[in-house]
């Protein structure tokens, strides 16, 4: 499975599903992203992407063909806050025994999240030496 690479805002503020860390302090909008993934509403998790409808097709269409009813499982591995104005975080999911690893980094700007960097992968390696 490719990698995706986009940049998003997500603006909604709802509690994810996801397995979290309390430390640091969450955002309702990444929340609110995992919770749509893993609940398998990829295309309303792309509504607020600042990308192509093109690369949102793109998007949900593979994200579709590897878990057609969302996600079984979601745990959140890292969130490192780079500042009061940037936020990073890796995260997993499962579904029929196959995991995707999620990196995702953004702005934080008048309390909402926007999304600077988005990209997913089955193969643990591309994400081993971002958690470390």
């Amino acid at each position: 499975m490719p990698a995706a690479l986009i940049a998003i805002s997500v603006t909604s503020a709802a509690w994810a599903s996801c397995s979290p860390i309390d430390d640091p302090e969450a955002l309702a909008d990444l929340e609110r992203f995992k919770t749509l993934v893993t609940d398998g509403e990829f295309g309303t998790a792309m509504l607020p992407f600042e990308i192509s409808q093109s690369a949102k097709t793109q998007l949900v269409g593979g994200l579709e063909a590897v878990a057609p009813n969302g996600f079984e499982d979601c745990t959140t591995i890292k969130r490192v806050r780079q500042s009061d104005h940037f936020i990073s975080e890796i995260f997993m999911t499962e579904a029929d025994g196959k995991v995707l690893y999620w990196a995702i980094s953004g702005q934080i700007r008048r309390g909402s999240f926007r999304m600077i960097n988005f990209n997913y992968s089955d193969r643990f390696e591309d994400f081993r030496e971002l958690m470390y």
